[in-house]
């Protein structure tokens, strides 16, 4: 594990430049300690810059800043944005945990991996239309410029010290992160005990009507197998009221309870809209009964 001769003493290196980061979890120096190594083979260094020293509550990575190739200020930019990428990897599941746990009061491990891979996609990912104020990006030219500015002149330091005291700002950033990924959280547990409600129901009750066309354009229209439109007297005498999630939409632009409250043995959806979330809701819900028709000939009924 170690780039030198662990018998030396570091005193024995006085003459060379060193950087000693002191690091009390052991897998988050190991961590770095193997990006190091991994990004000097990449880049064609030598591999005697790095070593790894494991004592009793300690562990201490010590970095021989001269044999790294390149200019002073060059080799701790590069020392920065590895410790700037572990640390994100590392700490950003123990801080959302900690603020999970500390201020919402979550207990349950399941809700909060599910919370946290929330909060990936949300600031790591941008899968979601979900503005916060601040980006990922610069949420982490944040934290390398803390690190590169502290390392500068720096000769050892504690990263859980700098973590606690100097990256205290960067983590509590994270807050709006968490508030948003808790939000959609509740929101897709909602919306999972609302397609399993829909599906119960649909299981339980016979249909109304056996076949149900849906014509999703700038409207919404329900028409049986005869051709004739449900009308909106029959919509609210049948509309259940446990289905009644659309609330408070107006009738006329509810879909979801209305047609679960039918229960149709088949639902045939045309459509010249894009209506991807309520399409893919439907096919939750309705599952093999659904058959969907192309758009060319959607209106055609």
């Amino acid at each position: 594990m170690h780039a030198r001769n662990s018998q030396l003493d570091l005193h024995d290196w006085e003459g060379l430049p060193l950087l000693t980061i002191q690091f009390k979890d052991f897998a988050f120096g190991h961590t770095f300690y193997e990006q190091f190594q991994h990004s000097t083979a990449t880049y064609g260094g030598e591999q005697n810059t790095i070593e790894i020293e494991k004592a009793e509550e300690y562990t201490n990575v010590i970095i021989y800043l001269s044999e790294i190739r390149g200019e002073e200020g060059d080799k701790r930019k590069q020392i920065a944005s590895l410790l700037t990428n572990v640390t994100i990897k590392h700490m950003f599941p123990i801080w959302l945990t900690e603020w999970l746990r500390n201020d919402f009061h979550y207990k349950d491990p399941y809700e909060i991996d599910a919370i946290i891979e929330h909060a990936r996609d949300i600031f790591f990912n941008m899968k979601r239309n979900i503005p916060l104020s601040i980006s990922f990006f610069e949420w982490q030219k944040g934290m390398f410029r803390h690190y590169e500015q502290f390392i500068r002149d720096a000769v050892n330091f504690s990263i859980d010290s700098f973590l606690r005291f100097r990256l205290r700002e960067i983590r509590e950033e994270l807050m709006e992160v968490v508030e948003k990924a808790i939000d959609e959280y509740k929101y897709e547990h909602d919306y999972q005990i609302m397609v399993q409600t829909c599906r119960e129901f649909l299981q339980k009750n016979n249909p109304r009507i056996h076949t149900v066309h849906l014509y999703l354009d700038y409207e919404f229209k329900f028409v049986d197998e005869k051709g004739r439109q449900v009308s909106q007297q029959d919509i609210r005498r049948w509309l259940v009221h446990d289905l009644c999630f659309e609330a408070p939409l107006p009738i006329t632009e509810r879909v979801v309870g209305p047609l679960v409250s039918i229960a149709p043995k088949k639902l045939i959806i045309h459509t010249r809209q894009h209506h991807d979330g309520l399409i893919q809701t439907l096919l939750s819900v309705f599952e093999e009964r659904v058959e969907l028709v192309e758009e060319s000939t959607a209106g055609k009924q």
